[in-house]
């Protein structure tokens, strides 16, 4: 039986590790020929192996820098060259330097920039002839929890300021490119993973039993990280035959986290650790206050 993507040529950028390898397998599993990148030479090639040895069709350039414009040309012309064509655009490329805001040299802010929201607008601005030749397509964008929570994580993110704004940026681009290229028959949508347990993620969010992992868990109302297949199937889904009708979405893949705020699940736990929060605050005479002192409600 023919795969849901079989014929379909699809470019999945950074595919050397992380969710990004596990899309580019995915769609290989369901026919589409993969044409991938990566600024890591030796995972790059460790991804082109592993869908291979799978039975798929994959390509690759590495090492190759999506933030230098001659580059993303060269990717979309590489796979045009290579497989006839380009059907699926997968933009998950990004590195990016933290910092808050006083702690940030420009240069930092400027590669974060640079390497999450720039880098996929160079790719998709020379992907998109080539769509328009094949009569239509499917672009995701990768966002991020943090693009929509910001700080509002259980314990603080500020220190992803850039990094934040940057994937905030991209799920606006999201609503403004599935408008702009309707008219060519391009589908352009967005998905959003939480917390996931890559081999990145895993320094950020910590062993099971840690401390780090703990807080990581806390604000989800599926008691768990997150597997890049999860995020994986959600791609899957948007660039399928099944999503003919979705554009302009984005799609959260995130055990909950953004629908309960940051705060996950209303247990018996959590509501006790915001208990002294609360009681910090009363209202007397319709105002808030919480030294004893009205101050208008807002």
């Amino acid at each position: 039986m023919p795969g849901q993507l079989e014929g379909k040529v699809a470019v999945v950028t950074g595919t050397g590790r992380g969710i990004a390898r596990n899309v580019a397998l995915r769609y290989a599993a369901e026919g589409a020929k993969i044409i991938g990148c990566d600024i890591n030479e030796e995972t790059a090639a460790e991804t082109v192996e592993l869908v291979r040895a799978a039975g798929g069709e994959m390509e690759a350039l590495y090492p190759l820098d999506l933030t230098v414009e001659e580059n993303a040309h060269r990717l979309a012309e590489f796979a045009a060259e290579t497989y006839g064509g380009i059907d699926i655009l997968y933009n998950s490329a990004a590195r990016f330097r933290i910092g808050t805001i006083e702690d940030m040299s420009l240069e930092d802010w400027k590669f974060s920039q640079d390497n999450v929201l720039t880098l996929q607008y160079l790719v998709t601005k020379h992907v998109i002839p080539h769509m328009r030749k094949r009569g239509g397509g499917a672009i995701v964008f990768v966002g991020s929890t943090t693009g929509i929570l910001g700080a509002g994580y259980p314990g603080n993110l500020s220190f992803l300021l850039s990094y934040c704004c940057a994937k905030a940026a991209i799920l606006r681009m999201t609503v403004i490119l599935a408008n702009e290229l309707a008219e060519i028959g391009v589908r352009v949508n967005s998905v959003t993973p939480g917390a996931v347990g890559t081999e990145a993620g895993m320094v950020f969010y910590g062993e099971p039993g840690t401390e780090s992992r703990r807080v990581s868990e806390l604000g989800t109302l599926v008691p768990r990280l997150g597997e890049p297949d999860d995020i994986a199937n959600a791609a899957l889904f948007l660039v399928s035959p099944q999503a003919s009708w979705v554009t302009g979405q984005n799609l959260i893949v995130d055990g909950g986290l953004v629908a309960s705020g940051g705060m996950g699940p209303a247990t018996a736990e959590n509501k006790a650790a915001m208990a002294p929060v609360i009681q910090q605050f009363s209202v007397v005479d319709d105002k808030w206050t919480t030294s004893g002192e009205p101050k208008p409600r807002l």
